[in-house]
């Protein structure tokens, strides 16, 4: 049974309904006439603001979507020391509110085995546990910041898709809403990086301001890349929709080849290999090879300090703008963003070890890592003007939440994975394609999230947040599909 998300929208009476017309006209005049006599331009948006309230307590579906139609657009803006990103963040935050205030109402929701599932319990447990560190906060202020804003991305982006999306017809509406911008944000970038020949040093520049840096926006369109094979099943051939997302494939391809991104470029080897994983049903196996090879690699690189043995010569170590020489300088170890990150994790690594349990706090990294770093591995951004953070979810988890927080997003990545091999091996044909889509785009976002920390990140910790909803809402069987 489809959702109700109607609030309040009673039955209005005509007599009722013309005063209430009456009243918002006389309400826009006045505000319209003390914003233009007392030079207030912004007051002008008052009465539109009020309706857009009305409209979100009427139906905040509409609102939903109309936010991940505005999210692959937004761009990040400063009030004061305050980022935000306009202008999707308002629109998560209003979301949120309004979220909680559906779950007043409908509290029969809540018994919904989806929130029961491992999925939801493990990311409850990790709020929960962010909470406990930011107790222990070296600035409790930045902490709390991360709290609130944590908190209203996972009531949007993780519990709203799973109250929202309940049918084919929603699963293909919140494809378009973020597919459609997504495509013309790619052209927009593909033209100004034009301008410029398609220059390897000109990413940065053809990126700005829709998207942070050419690593989200790589990480962001490679994530979307698997529904675009999804969606192109809905249709027919001859089909103008069947058409569209047939040749925006080569585009994306094309785009995500020109980020320059090395991530990105992996992750797309990495989802046709992954295919096969949950085809042969070699999920598990693929899961110990690869903690086995991660605690393999840090045992190797600390065991009597052996990273030494690949700190670089600082006068080498520069941003090269060529790719050839950026591909070559980084099995060389004289790539400054390559360098740069071992410089971050070795800090991390560091940090970790004074606070091991419940770290220095959330979003205080930056704030406690410079006096744990290694000069041997220092670049020439080392001074870290633009305040980013270790470059690896894993330690950034480990040197500000401490070891219970790591542990708990690996249960998380394993969990995950594990649900979507079991769904994927039972599910029907047409099931499967939808199982599949989710799976690769957080294989993509797992993948990179080892060389960035992209969980928080604008639109593509948003998506990955989604799809870990969303694959829930399938493994409990409540979404209903059109199998034919």
């Amino acid at each position: 049974m489809q959702t109700n998300t109607d609030l309040i929208a009673p039955d209005v009476p005509s007599k009722q309904a013309k005063l209430i017309f009456w009243v918002s006209v006389s309400f826009f005049l006045i505000t319209s006439t003390v914003a233009v006599y007392w030079k207030m331009p912004l007051l002008h948006l008052l009465p539109f603001s009020l309706l857009f309230l009305l409209i979100t307590f009427v139906n905040f579906r509409t609102v939903f979507f109309l936010m991940l139609f505005v999210l692959p657009f937004s761009t990040e803006a400063f009030i004061g020391e305050f980022g935000i990103d306009l202008p999707s963040e308002p629109l998560v935050m209003l979301l949120s509110g309004f979220s909680i205030l559906y779950f007043i109402r409908n509290k029969e929701e809540i018994r919904r085995s989806t929130y029961r599932h491992p999925i939801f319990f493990i990311i409850a447990l990790q709020f929960v546990w962010s909470c406990i560190a930011t107790c222990f906060s070296s600035d409790v202020y930045f902490s709390v910041k991360y709290l609130l804003a944590k908190l209203w991305y996972l009531l949007c982006f993780l519990v709203l898709p799973v109250v929202l999306i309940r049918k084919e017809y929603l699963f293909r509406r919140f494809f378009w809403c973020l597919f459609l911008p997504t495509l013309f944000s790619i052209l927009f970038v593909l033209i100004k990086h034009a301008t410029r020949q398609f220059d390897f040093d000109s990413i940065q520049y053809a990126v700005n301001p829709i998207y942070r840096n050419h690593v989200n926006y790589a990480v962001f369109i490679t994530m979307m890349l698997p529904f675009l094979f999804l969606a192109k099943s809905w249709y027919p051939a001859y089909s103008f929709k069947y058409k569209l997302l047939k040749y925006s494939i080569p585009v994306f391809l094309g785009a995500i080849y020109l980020s320059y991104t090395r991530g990105a470029w992996l992750a797309v080897g990495t989802m046709l290999i992954y295919y096969y994983v949950l085809r042969f049903k070699l999920t598990k196996y693929v899961l110990a090879f690869a903690f086995a090879g991660a605690i393999g690699f840090c045992s190797y690189i600390l065991y009597d300090n052996n990273y030494l043995n690949y700190a670089p010569d600082y006068e080498h170590t520069i941003y090269h703008d060529e790719l050839a020489d950026h591909l070559s300088s980084t099995f060389e170890m004289e790539d400054m963003s390559t360098v740069e990150r071992f410089y971050r994790w070795i800090a991390a690594i560091k940090l970790s070890k004074e606070n091991p349990v419940v770290g220095v706090g959330p979003n205080n990294f930056v704030s406690n890592y410079k006096q744990h770093t290694v000069t041997a591995f220092e670049t020439y951004i080392s001074d870290n003007d633009e305040r980013s953070t270790v470059h690896n979810y894993f330690l950034l988890l480990l040197s500000e939440q401490g070891f219970p927080a790591l542990l708990l997003f690996l249960l998380l990545i394993i969990v995950t994975l594990l649900t979507a091999q079991q769904e994927y091996t039972n599910a029907s044909a047409y099931r499967r394609k939808y199982i599949l889509a989710l799976t690769l785009c957080i294989i993509v976002f797992l993948l990179n999230n080892t060389l960035s920390d992209l969980v928080e990140a604008n639109k593509v910790g948003s998506l990955f947040l989604m799809c870990l909803g969303l694959l829930a809402v399938f493994s409990s069987r409540e979404i209903e599909l059109s199998e034919y």
